[in-house]
């Protein structure tokens, strides 16, 4: 909730670079004093706090090193292709340090400083090859989709009462989609189809490796047609696996497992989609400047991401776990229309 104050000051004091350093800079003290906080309790929130803010400033001021940078379509759909890779691969190598070190017996503090050696070795590469990329990335927003130069940057009132802000309010619900039944797989699962739940991990495990493949043919997409039709697609995917969910879940007594599995990854791919180009429809909508934006827009994410966790908790105690799918096929298809309406406002 703090990246869009992170976001405006980066752009008030071109201090793009310094943010992302800051951002990696924070991880190592969150490692550090996670392994060294003892019985202190608040220094176990602190140390929480430092991964918080890392994490907000990296998810917010990555993106906007690619959009805000001025690329072509195609070279922007490429580096976005390989960002959002990269991040899969680097989930995979950390769980599988993470349990090679756990079956090493390491304790929980070398586990830690382990988290702190990587930051710090990420924190030097990156401070070697930073410098060039954030001198590329302008001031001001974006063009268009049509390839128009916007207006110069405005403040945050102009920015939010904009098609921006329509923007913004699409990715909220779309988060509803996203976050409602993904916060709740194993248990979704468990309770509507009674699938056990080390099926639920390994179908995690093989989306992530079909992600990582299809992501480079989304890219290939995105550079011909550009991010509008992609994240529309997605809502358009959210619709039909929840509505696929409901119908097996309220027409058949059992199911094979590997049909709500394979709808689930299905799903899966539809958040990776989602995830990709949003930066690049934000930076196109906004009037405002590149980090900000993307401050925002993580903004709208994680405020979503913590209603609709909640959201999907209460309506499961209160409806039973069958909701979730519904409240996917809702916040979805309110999604598509408002994102439908911003886009067309965009072009």
């Amino acid at each position: 909730l703090l990246a869009p104050v992170i976001g405006g000051l980066a752009d008030k004091y071109r201090a793009h670079r310094w943010a992302q350093l800051g951002a990696l800079l924070s991880y190592a003290l969150g490692g550090a004093i996670f392994a060294f906080a003892g019985d202190v309790m608040m220094l176990y929130y602190v140390a929480s706090g430092f991964f918080g803010i890392g994490s907000a400033t990296l998810l917010m001021i990555n993106p906007a090193f690619i959009v805000a940078a001025g690329f072509s379509q195609d070279d922007e759909a490429v580096r976005l292709t390989r960002l959002n890779q990269t991040l899969i691969v680097g989930q995979l190598a950390a769980g599988l340090l993470l349990a090679a070190l756990t079956g090493a017996g390491l304790s929980y503090e070398l586990r830690f400083l382990t988290i702190t050696a990587v930051a710090l070795a990420s924190l030097v590469l990156t401070a070697l090859t930073n410098k060039e990329a954030a001198e590329r990335i302008k001031s001001g927003p974006a063009p268009s989709e049509s390839g128009r130069s916007e207006q110069k940057a405005v403040g945050v009132k102009a920015m939010l009462f904009s098609v921006f802000g329509i923007f913004l309010l699409a990715v909220l619900f779309g988060q509803i989609a996203n976050t409602s039944l993904s916060g709740q797989f194993p248990n979704y699962m468990q309770q509507v189809f009674s699938i056990d739940p080390s099926m639920s991990s390994v179908t995690l495990s093989v989306s992530s490796i079909v992600t990582l493949i299809v992501l480079g043919m989304v890219g290939r997409w995105m550079a011909k047609s550009g991010p509008s039709p992609i994240w529309l697609t997605a809502m358009i995917m959210y619709l039909g696996t929840g509505g696929l969910l409901i119908i097996l879940s309220s027409t058949f007594e059992s199911v094979l497992p590997y049909l709500p599995l394979g709808l689930y990854v299905i799903y899966l791919q539809a958040m990776a989609w989602q995830d990709m180009v949003q930066p690049a429809l934000a930076a196109r909508a906004t009037r405002g400047g590149a980090a900000i934006t993307q401050g925002f827009l993580l903004f709208a994410v994680a405020g979503s991401y913590a209603f609709s966790s909640v959201l999907a908790a209460v309506a499961a105690d209160a409806f039973g776990f069958g909701i979730l799918a519904w409240i996917v096929v809702i916040g979805a298809g309110i999604a598509f229309l408002i994102g439908r309406t911003a886009i067309k406002k965009m072009t």
